[in-house]
């Protein structure tokens, strides 16, 4: 068994850690992700006709043309729904796997593809409760405050119109309310999402249920929402660049073909779906492992999960070859 390196890390540390595991295990982490992209790939792949607008010469009557862009509309929006669907359930699930796999190797422990998946058997639809309660929270924290600003700002401006006397200043004033009202809104969603950061770790290593994870996640994030943020922004940047640099030609030779043709043919989006694909499955650990080790620092920290295991494995002198998982040192009650 490897050496397990339990002690409070800082930011730096932590993301040294999270290059190093995944550098060390780039084919256990790769492949965990490599099959949900896939699942992805595949479901844009088969939607790709029904989902991509053809940009061909309008039709020569109104009423032919606004025919044409309700279908597609409609077309597309079904087929997006669709994509979103598989992709929240696959992502959900790497979510899962990830973190377990993350967690036999950050406790010294070997595993597969196979093991991180299985060991996710009962879990899949709490992962999936768990992910869809944040990202609806999210959003309704958001449209709450647009709402809000909206019903602040229509009132005046309704007073003024049956006055009949715009002011300028006035509109711009509003205008800049309503901006602020937005970034408000923005800023309050990404501390909430921040707060349930560490929910699907503690859902999956400690079998929690959904409404508990994210009461876990809420305690042990908080004091560490700022390390939190900074991680989740250099991993979604580093993303970002790994996925452009895999799709990026062929979008560019899309837009030039787009724009002489004023036609995308299918040749070439299929590459550009599929190298989205690779990107997404060398970058998408990154993320996830930087979240499964905040969680153990946090926990680490907090609690003394460190010494917990330690005082487990006296216990145990004839189980030395495995650690305790983190569900076998529950979290004091009151979290």
């Amino acid at each position: 068994m490897a050496a397990t390196d339990l002690r409070p890390l800082s930011l730096g540390e932590l993301l040294d850690h999270t290059f190093s595991y995944y550098r060390k295990h780039f084919l256990l982490f790769v492949g965990i992700m490599a099959l949900p992209q896939a699942l992805i790939v595949a479901t844009n792949l088969i939607l790709l006709p029904f989902r991509t607008p053809r940009f061909t010469a309008a039709p020569p009557s109104p009423a032919g043309a606004a025919a044409r862009i309700s279908s597609t509309f409609t077309t597309f929006m079904i087929s997006f729904g669709i994509i979103m669907v598989v992709y929240m359930l696959v992502y959900c699930i790497a979510l899962g796997a990830t973190t377990v796999a993350l967690s036999e190797v950050h406790l010294g422990r070997a595993t597969t593809v196979a093991n991180a998946y299985r060991s996710l058997r009962g879990k899949v639809l709490r992962l999936f409760d768990v992910v869809f309660s944040i990202v609806v929270r999210a959003m309704g924290i958001y449209l709450g405050f647009i709402l809000a600003g909206i019903i602040v700002i229509a009132i005046p401006l309704t007073a003024y119109a049956l006055r009949g006397e715009p002011n300028p200043l006035v509109m711009a004033g509003f205008g800049i309310l309503t901006i602020l009202g937005m970034l408000v809104g923005v800023v309050f969603a990404v501390i909430l999402i921040m707060r349930y950061a560490l929910a699907v770790p503690a859902l999956v290593l400690e079998n929690l249920k959904a409404r508990e994870a994210i009461k876990r996640s809420v305690a042990l994030a908080k004091g560490r929402l700022w390390r939190i943020f900074l991680t989740v922004v250099l991993m979604y940047i580093l993303s970002m660049v790994v996925v452009a640099v895999f799709q990026g030609p062929f979008m560019l030779a899309m837009f030039f073909v787009a724009a002489r043709s004023h036609a995308v043919p299918l040749w070439l989006e299929v590459p550009m779906n599929i190298s989205a694909g690779i990107g997404g499955a060398l970058s998408g650990p990154l993320l996830i492992i930087a979240l499964a080790l905040h969680y153990y620092d946090a926990r680490v920290r907090k609690e003394g999960y460190d010494l917990q295991l330690m005082m487990a494995n006296l216990d145990r002198p004839s189980e030395g070859a495995g650690m305790p998982s983190p569900a076998a040192s529950p979290a004091p009650s009151g979290n």
